[in-house]
């Protein structure tokens, strides 16, 4: 292949693309539109979950067992009440069952706790929440730690005295660690907080090679339906390989969606690194995920961009293409499908062979550093970079052929037969 010609088509498919006033809108316009956009709605959600965490809720309590300690309790007009958490949260202490279901009907508690008779020997404590409740509130399971303190203040009250009263009230404050790629240990970890970092981030960054596979496949597409109409491309054949034509497609087109992607990206990324810098000091970030991410999102695109030229080719018209080619970016992020898969044991089996496959390989590597990189040997990193160039090669090689079939073709749909004919 001349890397001169390779150039030239590249150059023009390019700027064929950049200089599009649609182009340009989607690219600069549609961030500040989103950004407007999710501005304004996480606002208001905001706004409307603020006021109902304002708002006072009461919880009704039934001790037919006779364990509470009523001391924790205030008489307020005739009932007991008992100011549950700094959220203005109220727990009513009720003689009967009969008066707190009346109470319950009307919508006045958000919802009934029982403790039964047994509840000694069982220790089931009866929860019926009010069809009034609202079906995403929280309030109703965050009332129930406090009262499983109560419960526990109650029973020991009397009993246990100074620190060991404390802490069978509290009996553990966990200080967490996690050691790092050297070896210290990381003090103050926040154990929930660093699963969720480990766990969003390579499903970030699927979601992210996904969408980047969608934008620039759809230009890929778009320009080789409009040359099979205007038939450019017969006349290119006459001095350009079908190998120099594609290369040139890819690399120029792909270099658009990719500007355009990155453009999109950079807010998001800002905020990211932004976070990561705020909770550096709490989770344990994957850097190395982090670094290798951009290099294995340009092989794997290479390689899937390569393949979607030659399939958008065989399409008899745009919309048919489009669907030939949504199956290769589907293959790309087959690693999400089997993620809790992946979380739970990295370097498996599932995790080494999704290595070394080239449709797999960009996701599973970044999701192998993300969670546990000392498992994952710098050869795996370096071997898969590998497999994707060469397997990328070879979907260029394999692909003009197809390319070129799907061009000379026109109109029509070439037989599997004559595929594999080409492809040999």
């Amino acid at each position: 292949m001349r890397v001169h010609r390779i150039a030239a088509v590249a150059r023009f498919e390019f700027l064929s693309v950049v200089k599009r006033w649609s182009y340009l809108l989607a690219t600069f316009g549609l961030p500040l539109f989103l950004a407007a956009v999710s501005g304004t709605v996480l606002g208001v959600q905001t706004y409307f979950l603020s006021q109902r965490a304002a708002e006072s809720s009461q919880f009704g309590l039934v001790d037919e067992a006779k364990v509470i300690d009523r001391s924790s309790f205030v008489e307020q007009n005739g009932e007991l009440r008992w100011k549950a958490n700094e959220k203005a949260d109220e727990v009513l202490l009720y003689d009967n069952r009969d008066a707190a279901r009346k109470d319950l009907d009307s919508g006045a508690l958000r919802a009934l706790y029982i403790i039964e008779h047994d509840y000694l020997a069982t220790g089931k404590v009866r929860a019926i929440e009010s069809e009034k409740t609202p079906l995403l509130s929280m309030r109703g399971t965050s009332i129930e730690p406090v009262l499983r303190k109560l419960l526990r203040k109650s029973l020991i009250e009397g009993r246990l005295e100074g620190d060991l009263h404390q802490r069978v009230l509290s009996p553990a404050y966990f200080v967490r660690s996690r050691l790092g790629p050297g070896g210290e240990e990381v003090v103050d970890l926040d154990e929930t907080l660093d699963l969720l970092v480990r766990t969003t981030i390579p499903l970030f960054l699927g979601v992210l090679l996904l969408t980047a596979l969608l934008s620039a496949s759809g230009y890929l597409v778009q320009t080789v339906s409009t040359d099979k109409e205007s038939k450019i491309v017969e006349v290119l054949l006459s001095s350009v390989t079908p190998e120099e034509i594609l290369a040139g497609k890819l690399f120029g087109l792909g270099t658009a969606g990719l500007i355009q992607f990155a453009v999109w990206s950079t807010m998001v990324v800002f905020v990211a690194i932004t976070a990561s810098a705020a909770l550096a000091a709490f989770v344990s970030i994957p850097w190395g995920a982090l670094a290798v991410a951009p290099i294995l999102f340009v092989l794997g695109y290479l390689f899937l961009g390569s393949l979607m030229l030659a399939t958008a080719a065989l399409g008899a018209n745009s919309a048919e293409s489009q669907k030939l080619t949504l199956g290769w970016a589907m293959l790309a992020i087959l690693p999400l499908m089997v993620l809790v898969i992946l979380l739970e044991d990295p370097h498996g089996i599932l995790g080494q062979a999704m290595t070394w496959i080239p449709f797999t390989s960009p996701l599973t590597v970044i999701i192998r550093l993300s969670v546990d990189a000392s498992g994952i040997a710098w050869w795996e990193v370096l071997g898969s970079m590998l497999v994707l160039l060469i397997s990328t090669w070879l979907s260029i090689r394999v692909g003009a052929r197809l390319f070129r079939v799907g061009f000379l073709l026109t109109g029509t749909m070439p037989s599997l037969a004559e595929l594999w004919r080409q492809a040999r």
